[in-house]
């Protein structure tokens, strides 16, 4: 009896060894786990050590540990890292509007309203300038509507045609936004141009609004001399999501050039690394979101924006233009935005906030 008794213990004994085995397997799997930062949507993460190929998601049982361990043959190779990330927390579906914060673009032309009340706050000028640029693109006409640019000619015959089917929302043809007025334009500015660089329907003529994307999840010059990054990426992946940052803090410049071709038009040497705007008497800030033609006020975008706007309209030399393209795929091989973006609809006014959160750029 005593005996056997003893064989028990000893049975018993053996088996707690197991699970204190399995338990510390687990735990060691789970501690791996919870270091992978969750990241949705960005186009440059930050550097990060190479891992073998693993499941996308995080396991959520027992059996699907069981998995990972035996997908990245981890039986004898306790060091071995695994690239597993967690569900991420964060939807970044774009929300219907009545869910959303406040939007842009906002008419900023005279007497214009709005009534949704902002959920955020708005940063100033010497806050954006402590903000690395992370991305610069263009419109095909204005987004927002001044007082200066207000021709919706185009826009308007675009939708008329996208109603009845005669549009299809791509590269090559992008919703046109508002236009800065030709009337005062003379035959020599209006001379026909051939753009090099620039891509898609870029002419003499036309408005286009330039967008200076700001965001603390950029990268500076200092950081981006010590890892394989890019100092500005194609799109708003890097704006929004870089670093693995889920909230960062963005402020986008906004300035409306209309391009001019004769030997008197205004040139710009450097389009790129910031707007041209020395005199902010006719600048506005205000909160908004990011925008853009997968937008509409039914389903709204899910960021929150700070919006630096200059409402004049401003002349540039057709070779400046041309060469703020280059300048783009030269330094920052920023291919995609070498195309006009499409304009996002001027939204209702309930969707964009009053006209007391549109205030003087300071």
């Amino acid at each position: 009896m005593l005996k056997g008794h003893f064989d028990s213990s000893k049975d018993l004994v053996a088996a707690v060894l197991i699970v204190i085995f399995a338990m510390t397997r687990l735990s060691t799997m789970a501690a791996m786990l919870a270091g992978v930062v969750c990241v949705q949507g960005a186009t440059k993460p930050a550097p990060a050590p190479a891992a073998a190929a693993g499941p996308a998601a995080a396991p959520t049982t027992c059996g699907g540990l069981k998995q990972v361990y035996k997908d990245n043959a981890c039986c004898g190779n306790p060091a071995k890292a695994v690239s597993v990330a967690p569900p991420c927390p964060y939807n970044f579906n774009k929300p219907t509007c009545a869910k959303a914060n406040v939007q842009a673009p906002r008419d900023l032309s005279t007497g214009a309203t709005g009534t949704r009340i902002p959920k955020m706050a708005t940063l100033t000028k010497a806050q954006q300038q402590a903000l690395p640029l992370s991305n610069v693109h263009y419109h095909l006409g204005a987004e927002h509507k001044s007082d200066m640019y207000s021709d919706d000619a185009d826009s308007v015959a675009f939708d008329a045609a996208a109603a009845g089917g005669g549009h299809r929302r791509l590269a090559s043809n992008p919703r046109p936004g508002f236009m800065c007025s030709k009337a005062g334009l003379t035959s020599g500015e209006l001379t026909p141009y051939t753009f090099a660089h620039c891509k898609g329907d870029v002419t003499v003529g036309k408005s286009y609004e330039v967008h200076y994307v700001h965001s603390s999840a950029g990268y500076t010059a200092e950081d981006t001399a010590a890892a394989d990054v890019d100092l500005m990426n194609d799109g708003l992946g890097g704006a929004a999501n870089g670093r693995g940052m889920l909230n960062p803090m963005v402020v986008v410049q906004a300035q409306v050039y209309q391009i001019v071709n004769d030997p008197n038009s205004p040139a710009v040497a450097d389009a790129l690394h910031g707007w041209t705007v020395t005199d902010f008497s006719n600048s506005v800030m205000y909160p908004g979101s990011t925008t853009g033609p997968s937008h509409s006020n039914s389903v709204c975008s899910p960021y929150a924006i700070t919006w630096h706007v200059d409402k004049a309209c401003n002349k540039i030399a057709a070779a400046s233009f041309d060469n703020l393209c280059k300048m783009m795929k030269d330094l920052y091989k920023l291919d995609g935005d070498l195309y006009p973006h499409g304009s996002r609809l001027l939204l209702d006014p309930k969707w964009v906030c009053p006209a007391t959160n549109v205030v003087a750029l300071a």
